[in-house]
Order: C-alpha cells, then sequence, then structure tokens
C-alpha cells in the first residue's frame, strides 16, 4: 500500500504526534525533557513556527502547531533530527529514535483548536501520572494557568484565550475551567496507536511506564481501591510487581517509582521470593 500524502495547507495548525521508535522512551531523565523544551525553543526562533500547546509523554510527544507558512514536515524533521543527536550522544546509542514518520491531523477551526489543546493537556492524568493537571511538569498547561513562566517564549496563548474573553485575566481562567471539563465523547482526537500484537511476542507487554501505570489503574479500579492506596495493599502491589516485571523491560528502579517510591532494592527482595 502506498502512503497517503500529508495533508497540508498554507498558514494552518496542525495537532502533531510523534511516538519513539518501537515504542521506547524518548525521555529517560528530567533533563531529557528540559533539552527537548530548549530544541522546540530554538527551532521556533527559526521557523517561527506559533505552538499553543504541546505535552511530553514518556514515549511520544504532542504538539499544537501553526506553522506560519513554513513547511511542518520541516519543522517537525529538524525538531527531530537536533533532539535525537543529542539523546543518542547522550546515551551512546545510534539508529532511529522517532518513529520514521509523524502522525498529523488538520485543526481547521476554533472550536476543534480548543478541543484539542483540552485533549493534549489531559493526557497525563488519563495516562494515570498525575492526579491534577497542575502537578505535570511537562506540558503547556501550567503556563496557560500562570503557575509557571514561560521561559523559553514557546507558547502562543492568544488564539486560544482570546475564544473565550479579550479580558486575558478572564479568559485564561475559563480557558483553565473549560480543560478541566469532561471531553465530548463524541470527538475523536489523534492519539498513539493500541499496540497491534506481534505474531510470537507478548500481547501484554509494557512498552513504557505510561502504560504500567495504566495497568495498576486498572487493577485499583478492579479491586476497588485508589490509586494511590496500591502501595499499602501488599499482597495486590507485590503481585503487580511480578506481573510488570515479567512483561516489560523496566527496570526495578521504575517499577519502585510507579509502585509509591520503593526503593531498587526492596522491588529485588519481593521478586527474590518467587
Amino acid at each position: 500500500m502506498t502512503r497517503q500524502a500529508r495533508i497540508k495547507g498554507e498558514f494552518s495548525i496542525y495537532h502533531i504526534m510523534q511516538r519513539g521508535n518501537e515504542r521506547r522512551n524518548l525521555f529517560l531523565s528530567d533533563d531529557d525533557r528540559v533539552r527537548f523544551i530548549e530544541t522546540l525553543g530554538r527551532m521556533k526562533k527559526k521557523y517561527h513556527f506559533l505552538l499553543h500547546a504541546f505535552c511530553l509523554m514518556d514515549n511520544h510527544v504532542h504538539l499544537l502547531i501553526g506553522d506560519n507558512g513554513n513547511d511542518i514536515s520541516k519543522i517537525v524533521t529538524s525538531i527531530n533530527i537536533s533532539y535525537a543527536y543529542y539523546f543518542n550522544r547522550t546515551y551512546q546509542r545510534c539508529g532511529h529514535l522517532f518513529q520514521d514518520r509523524f502522525r498529523s491531523e488538520l485543526v481547521d477551526n476554533d472550536g476543534y483548536l480548543l478541543g484539542v489543546s483540552r485533549y493534549i493537556h489531559n493526557n497525563p492524568v488519563k495516562a494515570g501520572i498525575v492526579t491534577e493537571l497542575s502537578k505535570y511538569r511537562w506540558s503547556s498547561y501550567n503556563i496557560y494557568s500562570g503557575i509557571e513562566n514561560d521561559i523559553y517564549g514557546l507558547i502562543d496563548k492568544g488564539r486560544i484565550l482570546n475564544s473565550f474573553s479579550s479580558n486575558r485575566v478572564k479568559a485564561a481562567k475559563e480557558y483553565i475551567d473549560y480543560v478541566n471539563t469532561k471531553e465530548g465523547k463524541h470527538i475523536n482526537f489523534m492519539d498513539v496507536e493500541e499496540l497491534v500484537p506481534i505474531e510470537g511476542h507478548n500481547k501484554n507487554f509494557i512498552s513504557s511506564m505510561e502504560q504500567a501505570r495504566l495497568k495498576i489503574r486498572e487493577a485499583a479500579e478492579n479491586k476497588q481501591i485508589k490509586y494511590e492506596e496500591i502501595i499499602n495493599q501488599i499482597e495486590i502491589r507485590n503481585d503487580l510487581i511480578r506481573q510488570i516485571r515479567k512483561n516489560s523491560s523496566l527496570t526495578l528502579k521504575q517499577i519502585g517509582e510507579i509502585l509509591g517510591g520503593i526503593s531498587e532494592s526492596r522491588v529485588s527482595r519481593i521478586l527474590a521470593k518467587d
């Protein structure tokens, strides 16, 4: 099957989703996330595009970009090449970091623009990483809310906030209220594709910390307890540790982190009892 040409338009807005190659993590530390944000800032100065929203997850990135008359493929490719060079040099690796072809959808009206921005900002809560959007550092939500300063000059808030009010203080408050309301069920936004089982591979394989957190959240819901209470439910917690260790490539440190900050040595002792 031949590839379909990417839909482009002059002075258009795009929802961009870029995933790690083979669904691997793009960020292994906070320093990596800072570097990606700095890269966005440098490329924004170079290409003069508009960035309406962003969210960095473990193994994928959401960007809401206005091309400002530039080629969107060139913009995203430049961001990816610069960050991949840093990542490969830092971790002494080679090969592709990003999945070859980024996914994109054209945002052709202000209503959809607002909906996509809300969807992007809600990614960390939907993934079970945080329970409140303000607790997540790696999105543009706190720039809109005023909790953080936009030190890199990344976010162009005008078009989104003008949809609410000409008064910026009022508009920001109304936008934050909007983001914290439930998304319309009739709208499907572009997201990471569901994992497709590969013949001979474990269909339950957990490829990122996000997926592990989702598994923990599902277990909590099935047991009718809160996510945060898992750490106090020793048998449930230990069983999850074994399942995640068996069905993922996560390190002991990462497994301990998502289960309430348990030490690496403690995770090791739990697994050693099997």
